[in-house]
């Protein structure tokens, strides 16, 4: 079970997470706030579920997650601007690999767009949806799972899976802290993000898997024919890239990855 008044005990926020709405099983935690009524949706409610039976990572992919063991939840937002969008799930991001650097010192790295690595190896992934009636964006839904306290995955997961207990020696990770602390940290974080703040942008970009490194690009599945250097993300969170005819190419999608290459 999750300890919903240690958790309510750490946050220290104004806005995020203040609702905070815990199920034990849910289908989708990303699909209940999205069929949840306008009225009933508020900036910044928080749900968690300590199992998802149809939890969806990007493409659709299905997201394994050992019941109670870690953290699958989603962040209901209404910003002020749809223009940011990609810039406040790079924020999660952000948040996320900050947060495991000070409270358990497990040095990550974000790999474009959505995912964060330790050791190389896939700890945490977001999935960003958006609900808009006409041109109007209704609600932005940040679903993430982080790998907290499990040890074991399936065999097709072994070899690119981890959890942050496998960097703690095996200690037990206080899931209602870690959850606190991210939320703490990432609340302004999101409000950087809105206003394009430089500062954040720069702190994303030290954070991204081969920044500043020629690398191989796949985009729509298909592996481009020269390598690009990332050049990191633009106020809007676009990745720029520039290539060996020193272009800049600037891309908005989630269907672009990047593969690293050996300096």
């Amino acid at each position: 079970m999750f300890d919903i008044a240690t958790f309510y005990r750490l946050l220290q926020t104004d806005w995020l997470g203040r609702r905070f709405w815990y199920f034990r099983k849910l289908e989708s935690t990303n699909r209940y706030l999205h069929d949840l009524p306008d009225e009933r949706l508020s900036h910044g409610l928080v749900c968690l579920a300590d199992s998802q039976l149809k939890g969806k990572g990007q493409f659709g992919r299905n997201w394994y997650s050992s019941p109670g063991e870690n953290l699958t939840f989603t962040v209901a937002l209404k910003p002020r601007t749809n223009t940011r969008l990609q810039l406040i799930s790079l924020s999660v991001m952000l948040a996320l690999r900050e947060t495991l650097s000070a409270t358990l010192a497990c040095e990550s790295a974000i790999k474009w767009p959505n995912d964060l690595l330790i050791s190389g190896k896939k700890v945490a992934g977001l999935l960003t949806e958006c609900r808009y009636n006409g041109q109007n964006l209704d609600r932005m839904l940040l679903g993430t799972g982080i790998n907290v306290n499990q040890q074991a995955f399936p065999p097709e997961l072994e070899h690119t899976a981890t959890s942050v207990r496998q960097f703690t020696g095996g200690q037990i990770v206080d899931r209602p802290l870690l959850l606190a602390v991210l939320l703490n940290r990432l609340e302004p974080l999101i409000d950087q993000a809105e206003y394009g703040d430089l500062e954040l942008i720069r702190s994303i970009n030290r954070s991204i898997q081969g920044h500043g490194k020629w690398v191989s690009l796949m985009v729509d599945g298909k592996r481009e024919d020269t390598p690009v250097k990332i050049l990191g993300v633009n106020e809007y969170g676009y990745l720029m890239v520039l290539t060996a005819n020193d272009d800049v190419k600037t891309f908005t999608h989630e269907q672009v990855r990047i593969e690293t290459q050996p300096d």
